[in-house]
This record gives C-alpha cells, structure tokens and sequence, in this order.
C-alpha cells in the first residue's frame, strides 16, 4: 500500500467559500481517465465534519476518486436547504475547472455521500438533472438518509423510528416544520420523477436500519429506466468496499467519457 499523505485542505465555492479536505487517489481507473467526486460526510444531518470522515476520504482514494469532502452547514442552525444549497454551489465551483484537482481534462464528475450526506449527494443528482449541468457520471450513496417517515422493516428492527432516535432527530432538525418534506430534493425518495438521472452504486449493511430505504431508493431508480445497483454488505469497510466502488468509479467515468468498452 502506498505511503498515506495527508489530505490538503481548500476553500470552495462562492466567497468566502466552504472548507474542504481534498484527497488525491491512489489507484488509476483507465490511463488519464480520473474521477472526481464531491464526498458529504454522514451524521444525520446534525453532525459529523470532513476531519471525522477521514477514512472515507481515504477509501474513495484507494478506489481511484480524487475526493473533495466538503464541510457543509449543519441543522438545526441551517436547516434544509442550507447545506443542500452549499454543496450545489461547491459542485459547480470544482466542475468548472475539474482538471485543476486531477491534473487531468479527462475527468468525469460524481457526488456522493453517507447518511444525510448521502440525502444531499442523491438530491444533487436530481438538481444537475433539472439544471441541465453540472453533468455527473454517477452517484455514490452509502446507507443514505432518504425517507422522513422511518417506518421500514430494517428501522423496526433496528429498534429506531421513535421520537427520540438520531434519525428522527436529524430529521426533525433538518426538516423543521416538516412541510419540506414534501420537496423531492429534501426527501429524494418520495420524488415522483427519478428519471434521467445519473447511474448510481447504492451501498448499505445488513441489519442497519437505513438498508431498506437504500435499497428502495436503488429499485426505484431502475423502475424510472436509471442505471442502479445496490448492494447489501456485512460491513462497510475497505475490504468490502473497496472494488464495488472502484468498479463503479471505472465504468461510470469510462461511459461519460465516451470510451469504448
């Protein structure tokens, strides 16, 4: 394995910017050919930061992405859609000149993110699809927060759901008053138009209680004719991970890029 460096950080987006930590990979995909994604750390739309998801970073790097994990507001001082409304301007700030981060023109552009960051990074696909740019080769999403009404199996299950839970809290804080929850970019679950949207890896753990509504999400993308695959792991760890991601990384970029199979 090569040495770790550590991750630069950066500021992005409209002045005075966000702070981001960029992490450069560590695996080719296909010669010059790069991935560049925008990472949105997990925490339930409360909590967490870009320094807490620093083996993330380092994951996507192993799997080839030139990450940028961006330090997004968090509710309930900046409730929805404040941090959705400042990852959209940090995307459009690295999809301008994306090779200045990879050192490559030949770089295609993914979002991705886990828990409420991964709400964020599947409605970020939905805004680039509805705004007509930036144009995203993929989404990453792992055990993404997607649906208010916490009423799957795998939440029962998992003894969450209640008023009192971290995902109901999140919600609660992130939602306020809960009429936004209505607004597919708050809840890209319930949105009634998923197409054209970019070929997504969903990647969810068992017995988690955000697994179901990771994999409902994942079917509903193929039902509305998106390129989706979901996977359910014992762990999300690089020993799982690792390949899924990278392979996903690969073929994505190799498609938007126009390459041949």
């Amino acid at each position: 394995m090569d040495k770790l460096t550590p991750p630069a950080s950066l500021r992005i987006g409209p002045a005075p910017g966000r702070m981001a930590q960029v992490y450069r990979a560590r695996r080719p995909l296909d010669g010059d050919r790069r991935a560049l994604l925008l990472w949105l750390h997990g925490g339930c739309f409360t909590g967490g930061t870009v320094a807490d998801a620093d083996h993330r970073g380092e994951l996507l790097a192993q799997a080839g992405a030139d990450v940028v994990a961006l330090d997004y507001p968090l509710a309930p001082d900046h409730p929805f859609p404040a941090g959705l409304t400042a990852a959209f301007e940090a995307l459009q700030a690295i999809a301008a000149k994306p090779a200045r981060l990879t050192g490559s023109t030949r770089t295609a552009l993914f979002v991705g993110g886990e828990e409420g960051g991964g709400n964020i990074a599947a409605a970020l696909a939905l805004m680039a699809r509805d705004q007509h740019a930036p144009a995203l080769a993929g989404q990453l999403l792992l055990s993404p927060m997607l649906d208010p009404q916490l009423g799957s199996a795998s939440m029962r299950e998992g003894e969450c759901g209640g008023c009192e839970c971290i995902y109901a809290q999140g919600w609660k804080a992130y939602l306020g008053d809960g009429i936004r929850a209505d607004h597919p970019y708050a809840a890209p679950i319930n949105a009634t138009r998923l197409s054209g949207l970019a070929p997504a890896l969903v990647l969810s753990q068992a017995a988690h209680p955000l697994n179901d509504e990771s994999r409902r999400y994942a079917a509903a993308l193929r039902q509305h004719g998106c390129q989706a695959r979901d996977l359910t792991l014992d762990t999300l760890t690089p020993a799982t991970a690792l390949n899924p991601i990278h392979e996903f990384l690969r073929d994505a970029a190799r498609r938007a890029l126009s390459l041949p199979e």
